[in-house]
């Protein structure tokens, strides 16, 4: 490791301390240089933590400013992917125990310390840092194929299906998937996967010099064995420097993952700085008129943005004993193809909230999403077991709906054509 500088940020009051935490680092004696950065306050640690380049971080939990094991929190959130060692008082062994279950990389009790210690703590939390990186990278897949969810408009499921596709191509493929929330507005994410989120995609975003492997797993939630989810912070930043780190971000975590499903929530300013880095869209919409006119609206803004066609999805949701256009029906309305139709499910979806979970998989909505997903990975369907019969044509019920509110009998497709056409 011939001449290599290893930066220590020591946020510690009591001088005389560091000054001793000084002598102990300049007197290592081979070829690392272990230099020393000072400060005596949590804030100014934070404001030395983001200008970034430091290595380790040794953390006294009793500051002037900050007390405990929220002194940690604040680092921990400040410090992604750098390995922190808390110095613990003699009578706070057990608040340091506690922060290593929380992610710290290891403490050293401050009365007991010398030379030999902390230097060889410093090298160990580095070397189980670097060890992880290793470990990552060599589980890294080629890259990831991108699914965006998008909807048509509020209310047809959007986030529904994004949280149950991910979780069935886990279960269906045995692979690592990212579910990442980019609904600039919503993070509904996190409340359908039941869970409290202690990061989100803004951080990575903050940290996206030095987001690696190791700095990003302590970022996501894991919901599982393969799954892994970034939540939104509820407003994404629009400015370009913002834009340009999220694109970044996304091309450096793509190869962690065999998928990456994206809850876009509805056409923003994102999706068109994003779209080359996307496979496939699925535009979700339901039956009604309404939902089909929003459907066709953003349908014709993505390829008029440049998306191209063939990369479109079209799935339909909330569907109700209807067998949705053929292809060449829909040729004349959108210009795509259904590629998925999801039953009704209003009841039993009101229940998995209240309780906190998705869908089970045995069951006619969480069936068809098996299906789904393993038609995006390319294997062969499941029998849905209760699915909706097909009883009716898309085409026959709206020309029974358009007859009984009284329309001119015309051609159905160019009636039906001109009710959702955008004006």
């Amino acid at each position: 490791m011939g001449g290599k500088i290893l930066n220590i940020l020591l946020i510690e009051d009591n001088p005389d301390f560091a000054r001793l935490v000084q002598q102990w680092l300049s007197g290592t004696g081979d070829d690392v240089a272990l230099v020393l950065n000072w400060t005596d306050s949590l804030i100014a640690g934070l404001a030395r933590l983001a200008q970034g380049g430091i290595d380790v971080v040794l953390l006294d939990l009793s500051l002037p400013d900050s007390d405990g094991l929220e002194t940690f929190l604040a680092a921990r959130r400040h410090a992604l992917g750098v390995p922190v060692i808390i110095l613990s008082a003699g009578d706070s062994e057990s608040l340091a125990l506690q922060t290593i279950q929380l992610g710290a990389e290891d403490y050293v009790v401050k009365s007991t310390c010398n030379r030999e210690l902390l230097v060889r703590a410093l090298r160990y939390a580095l070397l189980r840092c670097q060890l992880r990186a290793g470990k990552a990278s060599a589980n890294v897949s080629e890259k990831a194929r991108v699914i965006g969810v998008l909807g048509a408009k509020g209310g047809v499921g959007t986030t529904t299906i994004a949280c149950n596709l991910a979780t069935a191509l886990t279960h269906q493929t045995g692979k690592d998937v990212l579910l990442a929330d980019l609904d600039p507005h919503s993070g509904l994410i996190s409340f359908l996967m039941n869970f409290d989120p202690q990061y989100s995609i803004v951080d990575a975003m903050n940290n996206v010099e030095r987001l690696d492997r190791a700095c990003w797993e302590t970022i996501v939630a894991h919901r599982g064995m393969n799954l892994q989810v970034i939540a939104s912070s509820g407003l994404l930043p629009s400015d370009e420097p913002a834009t340009e780190a999220l694109k970044t971000v996304l091309d450096t975590i793509r190869p962690f993952y065999q998928w990456i499903v994206m809850d876009l929530g509805r056409l923003n300013g994102h999706w068109q700085s994003l779209a080359d880095g996307i496979d496939e869209v699925f535009v979700v919409t339901a039956t009604t008129l309404s939902s089909l006119h929003e459907a066709k609206r953003t349908i014709d803004a993505m390829v008029h943005g440049g998306m191209d066609r063939e990369r479109l999805r079209l799935v339909v949701n909330q569907t109700e004993n209807v067998q949705l256009l053929s292809g060449s029906e829909l040729k004349q309305i959108f210009g795509i193809r259904v590629y998925a139709t999801l039953p009704n499910a209003t009841e039993e979806l009101h229940q998995a909230c209240l309780e906190r979970r998705l869908l089970a998989e045995t069951g006619p909505f969480g069936g068809e999403m098996v299906n789904l997903a393993r038609k995006v990975a390319g294997l062969k369907e499941k029998k849905v077991k209760g699915s909706l019969p097909e009883f009716l044509s898309f085409v026959e019920r709206f020309r029974k709906s358009s007859h009984a509110a009284g329309l001119v009998k015309v051609d159905d497709i160019a009636v039906m054509n001109k009710c959702i056409q955008p004006h």
